[in-house]
């Protein structure tokens, strides 16, 4: 085969662009709208603003968290007013309302969340729990992974 018509595996990971982080190919996808002459939404342009305070670990997902690492997280972003949006579910369906301040309660093993909605939501420690950011809003997701249950020993 001639040498033109296999690729390398140096352009094939240029190909999918592996090595760019998630914060350069998100400056190159705007640099480029702008480059067309395309409009950019406000999320754009507050990405612009924050690029040189923007710092990799914040924008990713944090998966099957306990409670406790949960809180901490949370505590962490509302900190540094970041906003999450709690996804987590009720009777009434999926809560979808942001988060304004996160307390401990370990005498009851749960955490609660106050929304901006004036509703108080409860994190129990026998659920594993995602923070997801979403790239479009800016914005991360706080969701229910699964619930868990500890095995009691049976003895015979």
């Amino acid at each position: 085969m001639k040498q033109s018509t296999i690729m390398t595996f140096k352009r094939f990971l240029n190909y999918f662009n592996i090595k760019e982080s998630f914060k350069e190919k998100r400056l190159n996808s705007i640099l480029q709208k702008i480059n067309k002459g395309e409009d950019i939404t406000n999320v754009e342009k507050s990405f612009l603003d924050r690029y040189g305070d923007i710092d990799e670990t914040e924008m990713r997902d944090h998966m099957m968290l306990s409670m406790s690492s949960t809180y901490k997280i949370i505590s962490d972003m509302l900190e540094r007013e970041r906003k999450v949006i709690c996804n987590l579910t009720d009777r009434n369906g999926v809560i979808n309302s942001p988060i304004i301040s996160i307390t401990n309660d370990y005498e009851n093993e749960c955490c609660i969340l106050k929304l901006r909605s004036g509703e108080m939501c409860k994190m129990k420690d026998n659920f594993l729990y995602n923070i997801i950011y979403d790239v479009e809003l800016d914005q991360f997701s706080l969701e229910a992974h699964d619930e868990y249950f500890e095995k009691i020993p049976v003895k015979k």
